[in-house]
């Protein structure tokens, strides 16, 4: 798709005087305005924010003990990939008029900007479909799902495909869609309403946000723990609702592009939520592999400051000898190695992302409360006699006693 223009055109940014390609400016409409800012600052923003999650999430997962990279972690960076191309067309549109008034542009600038918005929706649907497909794996890997997970990836890649024909077929010839515009008179051709398509591709791609969204709720409401750990945990994937208030400030940008008559002025907005909409979606995707980090960071930070309050009240409440004894013969099970945060997590399993052990250990809990017994059927009678063995160790002042 050449994005060029003729020898004899150079284009500039776009004139603050009607350029009469597109008629006369409207009353009370000064085409020096623009909205070079918005489409600059924001999505650089985000796009920095976004990368950060992923190199931070890549390195969380690299420095992890024997843990190797997922197949939801490659496609979190094909997304970040593509998220920056909707970025770089962003940046690319601004200097040939997408943000200015439809009067202030020429025929070739137009032509220029369309031909970005065509690729444009193209890299945003492969965008958004490698960050949904990403965040749907780690659900497979985490709650080892079935048919849940195979609807959801049919509707990502149905979503993909019915965005990639539909545009493609649009406007037959595919010069007629900026044919339509620019040579409205003379041109040949049929477009079906783009405007529309657009606003409809929208409110499909927030759906499929909210059905992947809401797929672990059920699961985590099931699970055997105690329910400030279930909102805990639930309150890690919920977090991804972000990405669906993105996606509702991007259908009210594209709604009012629908209804507006200034192309390149209302099309500004769809280009920026278009482009914060899929880095937001990845750093929700990154989200639950922080989750655990920084929760062991806070417990650390509490353990250190409770380990203070209980030194303080061993020092004035204990006879003397008594801390020196239990600090030295206190347990060494809450000790961990210095890269736990990345290696090691609650259950003393190597493992990179904690929830996911949380996740099993509660599911198992039943069966490992059952395996400490042993459970003996007599010969006659169908009398169960149960047996079990009690260990009791306490320690005054050096003193220990073992009873079974």
């Amino acid at each position: 798709m050449n994005l060029g223009v003729s020898e004899e055109s150079e284009v500039n940014m776009p004139s603050t005087v009607a350029t009469g390609d597109f008629g006369p400016a409207p009353p009370n409409i000064d085409l020096s305005d623009n909205q070079n800012a918005k489409l600059s600052a924001p999505v650089a923003s985000v796009a920095i924010c976004g990368t950060i999650a992923v190199l931070l999430r890549f390195f969380i997962r690299i420095r992890a003990k024997d843990v190797k990279l997922a197949l939801d972690d490659y496609l979190v960076g094909l997304a970040l990939f593509f998220s920056w191309g909707t970025a770089i067309s962003c940046f690319l549109s601004i200097p040939y008029g997408n943000g200015y008034h439809l009067q202030a542009l020429s025929r070739e600038e137009f032509i220029i900007v369309w031909k970005i918005l065509l690729a444009f929706v193209m890299i945003y649907a492969t965008a958004v479909t490698f960050t949904k497909a990403s965040i749907v794996m780690f659900y497979y890997r985490i709650f080892n799902l079935r048919w849940m997970l195979w609807i959801a990836l049919f509707l990502v890649i149905g979503y993909w495909i019915t965005i990639i024909v539909a545009i493609l077929v649009a406007c037959r010839p595919l010069a007629y869609f900026w044919l339509a515009y620019t040579d409205p008179l003379t041109a040949e051709g049929t477009c079906m309403d783009v405007p529309t398509f657009f606003f409809a591709n929208g409110i499909a791609a927030m759906l499929i946000d909210v059905f992947i969204l809401c797929i672990p709720i059920p699961i985590i409401y099931k699970l055997q723990m105690p329910l400030s750990q279930k909102v805990a945990v639930a309150g890690i994937f919920l977090l991804g609702g972000f990405v669906c208030a993105a996606s509702i400030c991007r259908i009210v940008s594209l709604d009012a592009n629908r209804s507006g008559t200034d192309a390149t002025w209302t099309m500004a907005a769809v280009f920026i939520w278009s482009s914060v909409e899929p880095f937001v979606g990845i750093i929700c995707a990154c989200l639950p592999v922080f989750g655990p980090f920084f929760r062991r960071w806070w417990s650390e930070i509490k353990t250190m400051s409770s380990r203070s309050r209980q030194t303080n009240n061993n020092s004035t409440d204990q006879p003397p000898g008594t801390n020196t004894w239990l600090q030295k013969h206190r347990p060494s099970r809450n000790k961990v190695p210095k890269d736990s945060v990345f290696s090691v997590n609650g259950f003393g399993c190597v493992d990179e992302v904690q929830l996911m052990n949380d996740i099993n250990a509660s599911r198992s809990v039943r069966d490992a409360a059952s395996s400490d017994h042993d459970v003996e059927v007599g010969d006659s009678g169908g009398n169960i006699m149960v047996k079990q063995d009690v260990d009791v160790t306490w320690s005054q002042f050096g003193e220990r006693r073992r009873q079974t």
